[in-house]
């Protein structure tokens, strides 16, 4: 091998790796000087490297104000939204100011704080961002605000770690207030969520300084073997000059041989001046190859050489460990003999970086995505970079291939990327995987390739969570998503989609097809029983089924037409499957359901809800000692005429609105109470509670902080409770009738007598009052069976000691029944229209 040619090839590896050329050629010098150097070589890189970090964080920061501006209000997001720009337009005018003032090696750690300050502004208000006050139903904007956070920090990497502090500066300020904000929620979730942001830091800064001390070794050793490269070259050139004056003298002498007899003795003298000074530059030669022999030797990358045909010359410590070749070895064989490369996804063989860098005769840029198969079968993945070693006619006389082992950051990158797709507790598809390929398969849907999208809603999983807990509850979960899959096909995707809510992407399938696997699903897991301790639970399944038969369709119209028809299996009985069809009677009322809920919400905001009272009278002969009356809602319009409660009621209790509502009224009715505390007599109110607030874990609270506030004495309060959400929420229902009984509240028990259960429980249930139906009370005149329902009610309640008030009395005739039956209070047109509270005038 040509030495010249075998110093000019690796020069240009050690000048050359990764494929930048350096910027700065720089002299040898002390130590202190030579930090110096390499630091001012790191913020160079720092500003190379500045424009396009500054283009993502501002397409960022608009794409954050663009999904947030109807959820986060307008006086922090827009003050947020110029404060990043006014910071990236600072950050473009140092930038333009570095290169302008092109800053000596002394003036560049100046501007290295200059670019830390920036850096460390741009982290603080990207930290900002994270603690946005999001409302309760913008989850998917809080996901998109991880994935911006999470996407700039994984981005800063590359930008920031080459100078000490740059990447810390940012990652801490920008991730670790959204951290301490899931933190902050209380959930075990949120918790564990906050846990793994802080991972994420701790991982994401080791990773920094790992990076950091690789660029920072890099560079030193590339200041120092630039020197001794331009040492051996220098040596080089004394020889060549040496041979050719040695040449020239033995022309001479044969052209002048007798002048030369006669000086042979000076002649002689002068041979062996030369032929000392040729020893010592071999004796210098040798020690400069042997000092670049032990720098190669102790590098943190793997060195291979080969000659022009291939052939190993040179193996370094690293990749001795790496191939599990020795250097003695290995020498003499083909590369491909002990570099054995494949490609991590296909398995099949790698292209020979060497053969192409020989044919080309020039440097081949990393390639990445490489398995090396070392002599003892064991796999790492790597990243390398060959160079041509060149003579001086420029011909390839051989390379040197550098690679080194990045299997723990590959690992660390899938796992990552694993997370960000999978629910971590079934270890299936999450929502926004789903969402994806949902998106991807609505963009080649056409009627002879349909799909079809099943919504799975589990029917008992709140009585198991309830009742057993958390525990049983994902266990549960893990089981039913061990089910599911044995009845799928390999190419669907099952995903949980959120709580007891599981989603099925069936591509390439037909309606019937699609229905069939949904009422195998279904009988599945109707079959299967749920053991948890000495109790067993029988499962069932609700399915909506959407057909995707055309592009065009949006991903939130799909989403929606499937929750629709999940909800009208729940609606039709539960565990069945309920397939979504245009035109659906009962989908379009669910539909107008869902156009009342911003409506509440806004009547809500506006204090557009009234209180009305219907009066609550005596059956019987003789007066009673004060009033009693049930409390009714009204809604008025943004128009202002009054909604009867039969319009928006239905649409409160599908989407979790009853709770607001409820505290509205209990807060109103108290406040009302208590501005006409005198003068107002014995009077007393009934208030509706619905399921929703039974369940609801400080809604007691709630009740008892308001009683404290106004004052108000609490047997001036009676609260109405239906059966069917008394039985559902049994021991939330007890535990607030005991309270507040205890206090001085009174209730009652509405429609009863609608539910299979009613008389079973209502030996625990400890109310004042049973509320008979209504739809028993209106036919009390003419239907022998009603008349018997209202009997039997009657003289339960009045074995129980209770009181029966009779609901719906709309005429004279039910009225004259109920007091021969003996009901003791009536309420109903006949008696009182409801109409609008006002305590003077009732």
């Amino acid at each position: 091998m040509n030495q010249g040619g075998w110093l000019t090839g690796l020069r240009r590896v050690l000048h050359g790796w990764n494929g930048v050329s350096p910027a700065i050629q720089l002299p040898r010098s002390d130590s202190s000087s030579h930090r110096a150097q390499i630091r001012a070589e790191q913020i160079r890189v720092l500003y190379e490297q500045l424009p396009s970090a500054l283009l993502a964080t501002s397409i960022a920061g608009a794409l954050v104000v663009y999904v947030l501006w109807s959820h986060v209000p307008l006086a922090c997001l827009l003050p947020w939204f110029a404060a990043l720009t006014v910071t990236t337009s600072t950050r473009v005018w140092l930038m333009r100011a570095y290169f302008r003032a092109k800053p000596s090696i002394s003036q560049a750690e100046l501007w290295g704080r200059r670019f830390l300050v920036g850096v460390l502004f741009s982290g603080v208000i990207w930290g900002f961002a994270g603690v946005f006050p999001l409302p309760p139903d913008a989850a998917l904007q809080e996901v998109f605000l991880v994935f911006v956070l999470g996407g700039l920090a994984a981005g800063g990497m590359s930008t920031l770690s080459s100078f000490r502090g740059a990447y810390a500066a940012f990652l801490i300020p920008a991730i670790l207030p959204f951290a301490a904000k899931l933190m902050l929620q209380g959930s075990e979730m949120f918790i564990a969520m906050s846990w793994m942001l802080i991972l994420f830091i701790a991982m994401m800064s080791l990773i920094a300084a790992r990076h950091y001390s690789s660029v920072t070794e890099s560079l030193r050793l590339r200041f120092d073997n630039a020197g001794l490269v331009d040492d051996l070259a220098a040596a080089r050139d004394r020889q060549q000059a040496i041979n050719q004056e040695l040449e020239g003298q033995m022309e001479v002498r044969q052209l002048a041989e007798e002048a030369l007899r006669r000086a042979y003795d000076d002649l002689d003298r002068k041979v062996q001046e030369r032929t000392g000074q040729l020893a010592k530059a071999n004796d210098v030669l040798r020690t400069e190859k042997e000092l670049f022999r032990v720098t190669l030797a102790s590098i943190g990358d793997a060195v291979i050489t080969t000659d022009a045909m291939a052939n190993v010359t040179y193996l370094n410590a690293v990749a001795e460990m790496l191939t599990g070749w020795d250097d003695s070895k290995a020498r003499g064989h083909r590369l491909t003999e002990i570099f054995r490369i494949v490609d991590e996804v296909t398995r099949e063989p790698c292209e020979d970086p060497v053969a192409r860098c020989l044919s080309e005769a020039d440097q081949t840029g990393p390639a990445n995505r490489c398995v090396l198969i070392s002599r003892d079968q064991r796999e790492l993945n790597i990243d390398m970079s060959v160079a041509s070693i060149q003579d001086s006619d420029s011909a390839s006389i051989g390379v040197v291939l550098v690679f080194r082992d990045v299997t723990e950051e590959r690992k660390l990158a899938q796992q990552l990327a694993h997370q960000a797709t999978h629910d971590t507790l079934t270890g299936l598809v999450n929502r926004l995987e789903f969402e994806r390929r949902l998106s991807h398969l609505l963009d080649s849907a056409n009627p002879h390739a349909p799909h079809a999208l099943l919504y799975l809603d589990l029917d008992q999983f709140k009585v198991v969570n309830d009742t057993c807990g958390h525990a049983a509850g994902d266990d549960l979960l893990r089981q039913i998503s061990a089910l599911l899959r044995t009845k799928l096909r390999a190419r669907d995707t099952l995903a949980r989609l959120g709580g007891d809510e599981f989603g099925v992407l069936l591509e390439h399938c037909s309606v019937v097809e699609a229905q069939r696997i949904a009422n195998a699903l279904r009988e599945l897991l109707q079959g299967f029983r749920f053991g948890w301790s000495d109790r067993t639970f029988t499962i069932g399944v609700s399915i909506g089924l959407v057909p995707i038969t055309q592009a065009g369709e949006t991903l939130a119209s799909v989403f929606s037409a499937a929750d629709s028809s999940c909800y009208a299996a729940k609606e039709k009985g539960r565990n069945r499957v309920h397939v979504y069809e245009a035109g659906d009677a009962m989908l379009a009322r669910r539909d107008g359901e869902m156009r009342w809920m911003p409506r509440i919400q806004q009547a809500l905001a506006d204090e557009r809800f009234r209180l009305y009272y219907q009066p609550i009278l005596p059956v019987g002969a003789g007066s009673s000692n004060g009033s009693h009356g049930e409390i009714l809602i009204r809604m008025l319009d943004e128009s202002g005429r009054i909604v009867l409660p039969g319009a928006f009621l239905p649409a409160a209790e599908r989407y979790g609105l009853m709770l607001a509502l409820d505290r509205w009224v209990v807060k109103r009715t108290l406040e009302v109470l208590s501005a006409n505390r005198t003068g107002d007599g014995d009077v007393s109110f009934a208030i509706n509670l619905s399921g929703q607030s039974l369940g609801a874990a400080d809604f007691l609270d709630f009740v008892t902080e308001q009683l404290d506030a106004t004052r108000v004495t609490p047997s001036k309060l009676c609260f109405e409770i239906t059966e069917t959400s008394a039985v559902s929420e049994l021991a939330h229902a007890l535990r607030l009738i005991d309270t507040l009984k205890g206090l001085g509240c009174r209730f009652a028990l509405d429609d009863f007598g609608t539910g299979l259960s009613s008389f079973s429980y209502l030996k625990t249930l400890p109310v004042d009052y049973l509320k008979i139906d209504g739809g028993f009370v209106t036919g009390l005149v003419g239907d022998d069976i009603d008349q018997a329902m209202v009997e039997a009610v009657h003289h339960i309640g009045h074995m129980m000691r209770l009181k029966t008030i009779a609901e719906w009395v709309e005429s004279r005739a039910i009225l004259l029944k109920l007091k021969q039956i003996g009901v003791n209070y009536g309420q109903g047109y006949a008696l009182g229209q409801p109409r609008p509270l006002d305590l003077g005038q009732r």
